[in-house]
């Protein structure tokens, strides 16, 4: 039993007790801050990404892959603010692994932790072009700023360190795979899609408002074909992926610590 499940069952036995008030401040501060205490997570997120494979229809032996990166040091939480989190990288690594794809297209990269995610199991496949769309904001000091959303959601002021440049996290190696453009989803993305017949992967970690959301699924839904994935972080700032989901038929769909996964 790994510690978020025992502090689970601690927690709903003892919440209503007198000083269980500290208990919800603990439980609260934990999850809002999770990556402060990514040695806390690490076992759950992996066991999760473990099972979502062993239900996922075809999918069963792609747990392997899942160790194959644990092996490589792909899943730890080393780095700078805003990034993707391990569980989002456990995913793509072990999908891009599985299904080994032609074409993948990401909408926000900041530090670039999903995209040396998904070029490394590139790199593994031999095969596979990752083109990714990033508007980047750029933050001075150790910790960027924050602010409050629309939808009332705390949301980073810059992704990328003063002096860097999105994807300075993708090594040299892997970036002959790897296309780059700079700009706003919404003008970059109807371009970039229409040159293809087919997207294996989309995955949204961009700016992450209902419009955007719903544009960029609805834009990328007809170029993902059959057995394709659309992916996204932050599903639970807004309904669109829910809305999403209702709307468009799929074989499978799954939904875990704000990261979505559909399969067509």
């Amino acid at each position: 039993m790994d510690f978020f499940t025992k502090f689970k069952l601690f927690y709903k036995k003892n919440k209503d007790r007198p000083w269980g008030r500290f208990l919800v401040f603990l439980k609260n501060f934990c999850y809002k801050h999770k990556y402060l205490f990514p040695f806390l997570f690490f076992k759950q997120d992996l066991s999760v990404a473990r099972e979502f494979f062993s239900n996922l229809p075809g999918f069963s032996k792609a747990g392997n892959y899942l160790e194959e990166g644990k092996k490589k040091g792909l899943f730890r939480q080393k780095f700078s603010s805003g990034h993707s989190g391990d569980f989002d990288c456990m995913i793509l690594y072990a999908l891009v692994r599985a299904i080994k794809p032609d074409v993948v297209v990401e909408t926000g990269v900041a530090s670039g932790r999903s995209s040396w995610i998904i070029l490394e199991a590139m790199d593994e496949n031999k095969k596979g072009r990752l083109y990714s769309i990033d508007l980047p904001k750029y933050y001075s000091g150790k910790i960027p700023a924050s602010y409050l959303t629309r939808e009332g959601k705390e949301e980073l002021c810059g992704f990328v360190p003063e002096g860097k440049q999105p994807g300075w996290l993708v090594p040299e190696y892997l970036r002959s795979r790897w296309t780059l453009i700079l700009g706003e989803s919404r003008k970059e993305l109807p371009g970039l899609i229409g040159k293809f017949d087919k997207i294996d992967i989309f995955y949204h970690d961009s700016e992450h408002s209902y419009e955007n959301m719903k544009f960029e699924f609805e834009a990328a839904w007809p170029k993902i074909p059959l057995a394709g994935f659309l992916l996204s972080d932050d599903i639970g700032w807004n309904n669109a992926f829910k809305e999403f989901l209702v709307k468009n038929k799929h074989k499978f769909d799954c939904a875990y610590r704000n990261f979505g996964i559909i399969l067509k």
